[in-house]
């Protein structure tokens, strides 16, 4: 058998465990497999309008808000938007970042109405997209950082041998669609909020910042004049390089094992910039 039916069959096998995991799971979907239907068959375009409000329903039962928690009573919130994240940053004396809460948008509407309620702590800021990059980069150190307590430092020196178990705890989580130990690993997530990061935290947070990218297609969906006809969220490139180089170093078998899933299975196409007008472009290979 050619080593390429061989790995059309572990994609097609790919198609269906993200299908059945997506269902199974508590959370909202996000990433799932490319294909499309033919025009002519309609019991498929049935299965297609029935997935797709599958999808949507689960999406708007994810949605979060503002939890509200602060570090400090007299810091000073800014509010950071662009596109579909809206960054509440928590800001000390001389502007020394205390804290971040970021804030994933899943339709226009619902993002001005929370920049509405938002505009009370103060008024909302609209950055670009390299720009909140960086911010969000810049949290992600922050909160590393203030996570010095002994329950953390011992997750720390947990997760940083690459020979653990690949899945030390409860393998049946994996029912639910997520990664055991993680929260925000798989087909959607799980957490309450922005902070809530399960026990293989720093694994969590690189899919974290994954699903918080500003630049995406959700699935069935139109922007950016894109089509996303599949049943998975396309984010843009910059973010599918963050999340690679991040789950390559935490350097754990569950980081591997999301890494070779999202990289090499499914190849998860995502959006690169040509001129001016977007594209899809192939996953990244090789992880």
């Amino acid at each position: 058998m050619s080593a390429c039916i061989v790995r059309r069959r572990l994609q097609i096998f790919g198609v269906i465990a993200c299908a059945v995991l997506a269902l199974l799971s508590s959370a909202g979907a996000k990433p799932t497999l490319n294909f499309s239907f033919a025009k002519s068959f309609s019991p498929v375009r049935s299965l297609q309008s029935f997935t797709q409000q599958f999808v949507e329903k689960r999406v708007q039962h994810q949605m979060k808000t503002y939890s509200g928690h602060r570090i400090q009573n007299d810091s000073l919130i800014m509010i950071y938007h662009n596109d579909q994240t809206i960054a509440v940053v928590e800001l000390g004396p001389d502007k020394l970042l205390l804290g971040c809460e970021l804030i994933e948008i899943y339709n226009d509407e619902e993002g001005q109405r929370l920049l509405k309620q938002l505009s009370d702590l103060n008024e909302p800021l609209e950055i670009n997209f390299s720009e909140m990059i960086k911010l969000m980069k810049q949290c992600d150190m922050v909160e590393k950082l203030n996570a010095t307590n002994n329950s953390v430092r011992r997750d720390s020196k947990r997760e940083a041998d690459p020979k653990q178990a690949l899945f030390p705890r409860s393998p049946l989580s994996l029912l639910n669609g997520i990664i055991p130990g993680t929260k925000w690993c798989g087909t959607g997530d799980i957490a309450r909020t922005y902070k809530d990061l399960g026990t293989e935290m720093t694994m969590d947070r690189c899919c974290r910042t994954h699903d918080l990218c500003p630049m995406k297609v959700r699935a069935f969906q139109r922007r950016y004049e894109l089509h996303n006809e599949s049943i998975y969220t396309k984010s843009h490139c910059i973010c599918d390089d963050m999340l690679f180089s991040c789950l390559k170093k935490t350097n754990t078998s569950a980081a591997q094992f999301m890494g070779s899933i999202y990289f090499n299975l499914v190849q998860v196409p995502c959006i690169h910039k040509v001129g001016e007008s977007y594209e899809f472009r192939p996953a990244r290979e090789g992880f």
